[in-house]
Formats: C-alpha cells, structure tokens, sequence
C-alpha cells in the first residue's frame, strides 16, 4: 500500500459561492473519508489521523464579488452532508444506474423516478449555469483572476513535488478546467517555475461532474492551443493539446447533472492521450457514468450536480482502493 506519509490528496472545488475555506474542507474530507470507511476501516483510519495529508486549493475569494456562506448555511449545509453520508451507508454500493436508464427497479430503490430526478434538475439549471457561465468568462478574459484562481492549487502541487508525495487531484465543477489548465501549464510553459517540474506527475487525477466534455465551452476555454492542435497533423502539436504528466484519470458523472450533460470524456480526452501521450493501461482513463447523485439542498431539492453527493459514490472509493494498493 502506498505510504500515506508520502501522499497528498488536493481538493478543488467548483463554483465560487461556497463556504469559508476551512468548513469546505471540513465537509469534502468529511465525505471523501466516510464514504472510503463503509468499505475500509483500516483505510479511512489511516487517512483520518493525518490531517495534513489534505490540502485545498481554495479558491472563491479570487473572485472579486465572493461571499462566503453564513454560519447559519453552513450548519444546515453540514446536516445535509451527514444525510448524503447516511444514503451512502444506507444503500452500500448501489448508487450506479444500470445500463438501460433510470428503469423501475432502479426507481424504487433509489425512491425517484426520472421525471423527478430531471424536473429537480431543471429547477437548478438556470442559477447553475448562470452562476457557472459568469465565473467561466471572468476567468477566460481576466488573467489576473485566472492567475489568482490558478495559483493555490499551483503552490500545493510544488509543495508535494517538493516532498516526492504521490500525488492524488481531486476536482469538482470548474474546479475540473482549472485542474486541467495548472496541469497543462506544468506540461508545456517555458518559465522556469513550470519547467522546474517538467517532470513530476499527478499520480491520480479525478474529475466529477466536469463541463470538460461540452465542445462549446471547451473551445471556448482552451481555444488558444486546442483549435490549432485539434487541425495539426504533427505529434509534437497534437501533444501540445493534453497534460503530460497524468498517470491516471477517471471521470465521474451523475444522472440528471445539467453540468456535465456531455458526461463521458473519451471522445474528447482519453482516445487522443492514448494516441499521441503515452501508452496507459486500458482503465487508467475512464469515464463512470449514469452515478446517482444523492445530494439534497437545504431547501429539500434534489442537486445532482453538488460536489458532496459525488465525493459519497461508491465508485470512486472503489478506484481511490485500488490506486492506493
């Protein structure tokens, strides 16, 4: 097993309107580690006694007109993430929708049904995509909030690097972009902070719920390398499209996520670093689709986008196992 005084897990969060860095962190490792204990105690033990093992690259207070979260939010926020924990102990690893949708057996065990699950959805989809479409533009056409957004995770990737951690990147919402972005930078930047770590990599990368896979806002955001490398015929170009330094990279999407409503990046990821970046193994690039995502806002409405109800599936601590052994 992978010496945990060796590791570093890196949380990165999506939109900006979030609490104080220090309860967000409490909640995602609250999650992430109570969802790796229903499967194993041994594991989570070995997690939960050190602290310092996590770091957040938190990065809301970038955005110049951020507020965070009431004390008051925050404690209800708190009780809806035991209640999420709870459905994941609840109903063990059946939290995956089996080929073929959202059929009845499904339905009843998870007590939904698709009309619900999509109109919960759609009640979120407007303030979801608004709030989300607002944080895009402001990091596409402002470089010095990008920077400012860039530069946590930026520092606590060095820091690990620095140490010889292994290192495990789990990011969430746009939280996925800006992942990608640091990670491409490290790739292919010629400054000397960059090229410092040409060399190192991110052991472990996770995606949830990512808008990666949606052609429209990928242009949009990569456009300055990935139009002219998409259209190149020359390896060295078609390298320059993709991060160098991922050995593993599974992405998560759930049901009813109007976010990442392109669920699967293998058409727009995988299938290209597995021709032009190096040779993986045949799970090392993975989509994990049709989650079921648990989440209820504090208000009762079901948000199969919120990073929580991803960070309790089943799947990933099955994967985060596997990469430890």
């Amino acid at each position: 097993m992978i010496d945990t005084n060796k590791l570093t897990i890196i949380f990165v969060h999506g939109l900006a309107s979030k609490p104080a860095a220090i309860d967000l962190h409490r909640l995602w490792k609250k999650a992430f580690i109570e969802n790796i204990r229903i499967d194993s105690k041994t594991l989570a033990s070995k997690l939960e006694v050190k602290p310092e093992i996590f770091q957040s690259a938190y990065w809301a207070n970038a955005i110049p007109d951020h507020i965070e979260d009431t004390e008051d939010y925050v404690t209800d926020l708190n009780k809806a993430v035991n209640k999420v924990i709870g459905i994941r102990r609840r109903l063990k690893n059946q939290l995956h929708i089996k080929k073929g949708g959202l059929v009845t057996a499904n339905a009843k065990k998870f007590g939904l049904s698709i009309v619900n699950t999509l109109s919960s959805a759609l009640t979120i989809k407007d303030n979801v995509i608004e709030e989300f479409m607002r944080e895009v533009r402001l990091y596409r056409n402002d470089q010095f909030i990008a920077e400012q957004i860039r530069q946590p995770l930026e520092g606590i990737l060095t820091e690990a690097w620095d140490k010889k951690h292994k290192v495990v990147l789990i990011s969430h919402s746009m939280g996925t972009f800006i992942s990608y972005d640091v990670l491409w930078k490290f790739s292919h930047r010629s400054e000397d902070k960059y090229t410092k770590y040409r060399n190192n990599k991110v052991d472990y990368f996770i995606t949830m719920g990512s808008p990666l896979g949606d052609e429209k806002l990928r242009d949009f955001m990569l456009i300055e390398r990935w139009k002219k490398s998409s259209e190149s015929e020359h390896e060295d170009e078609q390298n320059r499209l993709y991060p160098l330094n991922i050995k593993q990279w599974h992405n998560f999407s759930a049901y009813g996520d109007v976010v990442c409503h392109d669920s699967t990046l293998e058409d727009d990821f995988f299938k290209g670093m597995k021709e032009h970046v190096k040779p993986y193994r045949a799970n090392d690039l993975k989509d994990y689709t049709k989650l079921y995502n648990p989440f209820e806002n504090i208000d009762g409405k079901k948000n199969p986008h919120k990073s929580y109800g991803y960070l309790v599936q089943p799947k990933l601590s099955e994967k985060f196992k596997e990469f430890m052994n």
